[in-house]
């Protein structure tokens, strides 16, 4: 197709062409003014009148008026690095015309404009114009443009995708089978405290907190729970405590001390920043390695639950029983995998794990960062063997699991990401 494609009716060729700043799909006032002699003088943003007509093609057609002038039609194509542009009047591939000219700069009120939201290459019909992937509605508020619910993890060029650097997997003790005998005199169970690592004034990575409760007359279930144990103010005889009690306890406060996230503050220095951003990705590391050194122990307690805490300040004395939940923390290790599908006009790459050889699907709506579930069985937990997969199961739960990529580029700009997966994980093509 190349230049000879037409859009809006006239030839891609002769639309002219404004590049964006680097790696983004963002206008400067600088680079428009270049192009061309007009001004438009000390208000630029008034007297200028336009709306949106339609989105079709990856074009956005607009009706702007000028003051005192018949109504003309823009059209504006946005590309990877760079804007094309024409109306219905002036405006060719060598030519930037008035009206053009003061419908951009009426945009860049703020001397730039990101024109992100119209970038879809690939994603329109050649011959009826529509769009398999987005939701696209065109009233008097505007276009708004939407990624259909199953194209959630749709990935354009230039989008972030992780770099997914060597995996360091950290060695795992062996897991005995069987629970430990429980202590009826001291009723002692662990649960993973969890919330959502990017809620800002919520946040901190998981951790394992003790809890005393009471138990009902099967002596299976819980009757009641009567307290977190904090290392700080709990009195109990060390001697009613389980050699494997005593040390997960003793875990369990270390993680607690360097569970909260620290946030960057208004005014921060630049190597403040990085000093808080190095003192998290430290705590985390070590936070996961305190795992490691749990799960066998904790994979054998016969009471463990989940809570999902909304903030480290709703860890109140006493847990709400209705907000624990059951869990188990298996001993097996989870192994990533992907499946990558040709789908017709794109590829799927999809996200799984494998435990003991048997492919699961992620439970999604529970991850605890370093701990995942699977949607078939979501009340055993399994530990990842290394922190770089947790960072990759948070970035693909982000997009269900799934990221779909159109054909016409996938092997220019998605296929570099591929071979680096390949290199950390197992794929498989189908």
């Amino acid at each position: 197709m190349g230049d000879e494609m037409m859009l809006a009716g006239k030839p891609k060729c002769q639309f002219y062409k404004i590049p964006f700043e680097k790696n983004t799909r963002i206008l400067r006032l600088n680079v428009l003014e270049s192009h061309t002699e007009l001004r438009a003088g000390n208000r630029p943003y008034y007297m200028v009148e336009r709306k949106a007509l339609s989105f079709k093609k990856g074009v956005l057609t607009m009706r702007v008026k000028l003051e005192n002038e018949p109504p003309v039609k823009v059209y504006l194509k946005v590309e990877y690095d760079h804007l094309l542009v024409s109306c219905n009047i002036d405006t060719d591939e060598n030519y930037l015309g008035r009206y053009v000219y003061r419908t951009l700069r009426a945009m860049l009120w703020n001397e730039f404009h990101d024109f992100q939201q119209y970038y879809w290459p690939e994603c329109f019909n050649e011959t009826t114009g529509r769009a398999k992937y987005l939701d696209v509605i065109c009233d008097r508020y505007g276009v708004d443009i939407r990624l259909k619910k199953e194209f959630k993890g749709f990935f354009r060029p230039g989008d972030y995708f992780l770099h997914i650097s060597e995996r360091k997997v950290l060695e795992r003790k062996y897991v005995n089978d069987g629970l430990a005998t429980l202590n009826p005199e001291y009723l002692i169970g662990y649960c993973l405290a969890n919330t959502d690592p990017v809620r800002f004034h919520s946040n901190h990575y998981p951790f394992l907190i003790p809890y005393s409760f009471s138990l009902n007359a099967d002596n299976k279930t819980v009757k009641s729970f009567t307290g977190f144990l904090f290392e700080e103010d709990d009195s109990f005889e060390q001697s009613k405590l389980s050699a494997n009690q005593t040390e997960l306890n003793s875990i369990c406060y270390e993680m607690k001390k360097i569970a909260r996230i620290q946030f960057r503050e208004y005014g921060d220095s630049d190597e403040r920043s990085d000093e808080i951003d190095d003192l998290n990705f430290e705590n985390k590391r070590k936070i996961f390695e305190l795992f490691n050194n749990a799960l066998p122990m904790l994979s054998t307690e016969p009471f463990t639950h989940y809570l999902f805490t909304y903030g480290l300040r709703n860890i109140q004395k006493r847990p709400m029983k209705k907000d624990m939940q059951v869990a188990r923390f298996s001993g097996e290790v989870p192994s990533l995998n992907f499946l990558l599908s040709d789908k017709g006009d794109y590829y799927e790459l999809k996200l799984r794990f494998k435990v003991k050889g048997k492919v699961l699907h992620f439970c999604e709506d529970r991850i605890a960062m370093f701990f995942i579930c699977s949607s078939s069985n979501p009340i055993v937990w399994y530990l990842l063997e290394s922190e770089t997969d947790s960072r990759v199961v948070l970035f693909f739960s982000r997009k269900n699991f799934k990221i779909q990529i159109p054909k016409g580029y996938y092997k220019e700009h998605f296929e570099p990401y591929v071979d680096e997966i390949k290199k950390q994980y197992e794929l498989e093509i189908r």
